[in-house]
């Protein structure tokens, strides 16, 4: 049966209970993988590149957004039925057809209390001179379009220069994997950082190196792993060279040691 004009339901798990289709250690990606604690979910999040992790950072911080799930996993009995409709061959690995998966699927709410839907790929510009590349796009969202979701695809040259500069300060490739970071750094920066609204944070880092007799650049480099891994956030649209402390945001104590037990669990990986 041709199910073309068909709508149908998408059935999601909540925020927290949401477990990515492909994770980190599962596959190779582009670029530099991430795992980063979401402030809206309650939970890691998986990012197979810099460009995603530019996205995600940007939905983390928008207002309206109240869900990111990313690696969203398609119904591949729908997307196969797509395929043979339109003559296009269906993803497969080994000979067996493969799920499908859309890098971003987010649920957004605005000042009226109106929800909307909004699936999201993020694929570098390169990639769309692929014809299979692009016949993969049209049956994911001709599959969204039977969800009467919005489908976009986004690439590098939509993000914003302040979030690409951002990104290149905070994840140097040094530091790709995750590191231990100990709860009473948390629990210090956390309490300098609110003593200090006005200061920007270079000058407050600076600060902290000179008051307590540390090496130049020990606090910053303390700050920017907190930042990372999903401790501390800022609008990831501003220049971190223009932010001051009050701009940044601390994630709630009650999540810090979930945070240190997945950052655990990341390191022994």
């Amino acid at each position: 049966m041709n199910n073309k004009n068909r709508k149908s339901s998408i059935t999601t798990k909540s925020s927290k209970d949401y477990q990515p289709f492909v994770k980190v250690a599962d596959i190779s990606s582009l670029g530099r993988s991430h795992r980063v604690f979401g402030h809206k979910t309650k939970r890691t999040h998986h990012l197979l590149s810099d460009l995603e992790l530019a996205v995600f950072l940007i939905f983390e911080w928008h207002g309206n957004v109240e869900d990111i799930q990313e690696q969203f996993p398609l119904d591949i009995n729908i997307t196969k039925q797509i395929a043979d409709d339109v003559g296009i061959k269906h993803p497969s690995q080994k000979g067996e057809l493969k799920t499908m998966t859309t890098d971003f699927y987010v649920i957004s709410k605005n000042i009226k209390s109106v929800t909307s839907q909004l699936a999201l790929q993020a694929k570098y510009s390169n990639h769309l001179d692929d014809n299979r590349t692009i016949e993969k796009l049209e049956l994911e969202r001709r599959y969204w379009e039977q969800k009467d979701v919005d489908f976009k695809i986004i690439t590098e040259k939509d993000i914003p220069r302040a979030v690409t500069d951002n990104i290149k300060w905070l994840y140097p490739s040094k530091n790709t994997y995750l590191i231990t970071i100990e709860e009473n750094d948390f629990t210090f920066y956390s309490e300098q950082i609110i003593e200090s609204p006005t200061l920007k944070i270079i000058d407050f880092c600076k600060k902290i190196d000179s008051a307590y007799d540390h090496p130049l650049g020990t606090a910053l480099s303390k700050l920017k792993n907190l930042i990372a891994h999903g401790y501390i956030s800022f609008d990831i649209r501003k220049d971190y060279r223009k932010i001051v402390c009050a701009e940044l945001s601390i994630v709630d104590k009650v999540y810090s040691n979930y945070i240190d037990k997945e950052l655990k669990h990341a390191s022994n990986q």
